[in-house]
This record gives C-alpha cells, sequence and structure tokens, in this order.
C-alpha cells in the first residue's frame, strides 16, 4: 500500500546508519540533518522520511530546551511542504523555529497558511583546512567566555529576542550548554564583555556580536576564529545563518573560511 504522502516515517537506528551515507553521497547540502543524526535521546532528536528507501522529503526535529527545531529537505517542494505541515501540526511542544530552505518551498508553505516571519538569511558553512588570517588580539583585551553574570547582557543584544520570553530562554539555554567565545576589555575594573559568539547542539553560531565601540580591532573574527575551532573539536562542520542585508557579517565569516550556501526564510513560532 502507498504511504500517505503527507505522512513522515521516523527513521529507525538501522535505517539513520543508511541515510547518512545517502545524504553525504547526494545530498551533502543538508549539513543540519546530517549534524542532527549525531544527536541522542535527550534532544528528542527525529529523523523523519516521507518513504524509504525512495526518500524525496527529509525532516530534522530536535529540542534545544524549550524549543523545538524543524530543518526540512526534499526534491518535491509541494510534497515536503505537506509533511512539513503536519510535522509541524503534530508537535506537543508550542515554541518552534522552522527553518524552510528555499523560496518555492516557502510559496507551498504559504499555501498551507504557515508564513515567515522573519527577513531572509543566507547559510554560511566553514570549509575545513581553510587558511585562516587570524589577527592579533589587541592589548588591553582577553580571550574568555561569557561569564554568568553577564548572561542576561548578553541575551538583551540578541534582536530575535526582544518582546519574546522563548527566544530569551533560547538564548540563555546556548550559551549555558555548549561552546561559547567571548572577549572582555581589561582596561577596566571589573573587565567588561565586549564581544561574542555562541553556538547550538548542531555547531551552528549564534547571536555574533561586538560593542561599537570596539569594532574595527578584530575583535568579531578573533571571536569566530576560536569558537569555529572549538566545534571543529566536537566533530561538527561549522555554519551559520547570517541575514541576507548584514554586508559586514557576511565578509567577517568570508574572511575566516565561510562559503555563502542556500538562501533560507524562517518562521518563529
Amino acid at each position: 500500500m502507498m504511504a500517505d504522502h503527507k505522512i513522515a516515517i521516523e527513521a529507525d537506528a538501522n535505517k539513520r546508519e543508511e541515510l547518512k551515507g545517502f545524504l553525504y553521497k547526494y545530498w551533502p547540502d543538508t549539513i543540519e540533518i546530517l549534524h542532527g543524526l549525531k544527536l541522542g535521546k535527550d534532544h528528542n532528536a527525529k529523523i523523519l522520511t516521507d518513504c524509504w528507501p525512495d526518500v524525496k522529503t527529509v525532516i530534522l526535529t530536535y529540542d534545544e530546551g524549550e524549543t523545538t527545531f524543524v530543518f526540512s529537505f526534499g526534491t518535491d517542494d509541494s510534497k515536503t511542504a505537506s509533511i512539513l505541515k503536519s510535522v509541524i501540526d503534530s508537535q506537543s511542544n508550542d515554541s518552534h523555529q522552522i527553518l524552510i530552505n528555499g523560496f518555492e518551498v516557502f510559496q507551498e508553505m504559504k499555501k498551507l497558511n504557515i508564513d515567515t516571519n522573519c527577513a531572509p538569511f543566507f547559510r554560511y558553512v566553514y570549509t575545513p583546512g581553510a587558511v585562516i588570517e587570524r589577527p592579533t588580539l589587541p592589548e588591553g583585551y582577553k580571550i574568555d567566555i561569557i561569564h554568568l553574570s553577564d548572561i542576561e547582557f548578553v541575551v538583551s543584544k540578541w534582536g530575535v529576542a526582544k518582546g519574546s520570553l522563548k527566544m530569551n530562554q533560547l538564548m540563555r539555554h546556548f550559551i549555558t550548554n555548549y561552546p561559547n567565545v567571548a572577549i572582555y576589555d581589561t582596561s577596566i575594573e571589573p573587565p567588561r564583555l565586549v564581544s561574542w559568539n555562541v553556538s547550538s547542539a548542531i555547531g551552528c553560531l549564534y547571536h555574533f556580536f561586538t560593542a561599537e565601540e570596539h569594532r574595527g580591532k578584530g575583535l568579531g573574527t578573533i571571536v569566530k576564529i576560536e569558537l569555529l575551532q572549538k566545534i571543529l573539536t566536537k566533530g561538527f562542520t561549522p555554519f551559520c545563518y547570517i541575514y541576507a542585508d548584514d554586508a559586514k557579517a557576511q565578509t567577517i565569516s568570508e574572511k575566516v573560511g565561510f562559503v555563502r550556501g542556500s538562501l533560507y526564510l524562517r518562521y518563529i513560532n
């Protein structure tokens, strides 16, 4: 009997191994899903497909604290959108971040009454082995991690979190559970946090920020290089999402070995 094209099938452990080989060979652009295959029960990670073995759609869902992340990839836009909608409807968690790869799937999602509510952005993926020129850390600064006493300050500077309790909680979760890098200004006492970057369970870099009065000194570049090295040691290829109109962040990322890829749209519930 043919499976309903709107129903997703969860891949068991054996299928996950087969799927990993398939994705590396045929769909290498599915970096979020490839990384998600490494997550365990503590993240409630699930890999869903439209059918087996003739896969046309793959979806990853996993939990970051109280927020469920949903990533999709498929070769049939209408089918992918239908399955994605069914997955969203079946989630018990009412806090979602859904990343939609490409305008075609987005258009199909709009027909199902799910619209993007964030500006479009590009995914940048680090190229392993890239030759990087690391700036010298200027005098009067030190490399560190974000101190517990500075978490609320960092959260307050994340634009996505403004007015959203869920996104505030998500950033706190990133800071306290995964690698981050910070630079402190030691010319004052106590030292002040002036630049940082945080990461997620699947090696994605978030919230890249340098205080305006400390820009132009290479601090952001140093922070990003230090963090990508931490992520590489965990066995992940670092990647990040950068708003399509943020030329400065795109330039810095390209300088340290990131390559621009797909255009993404995001729906946050």
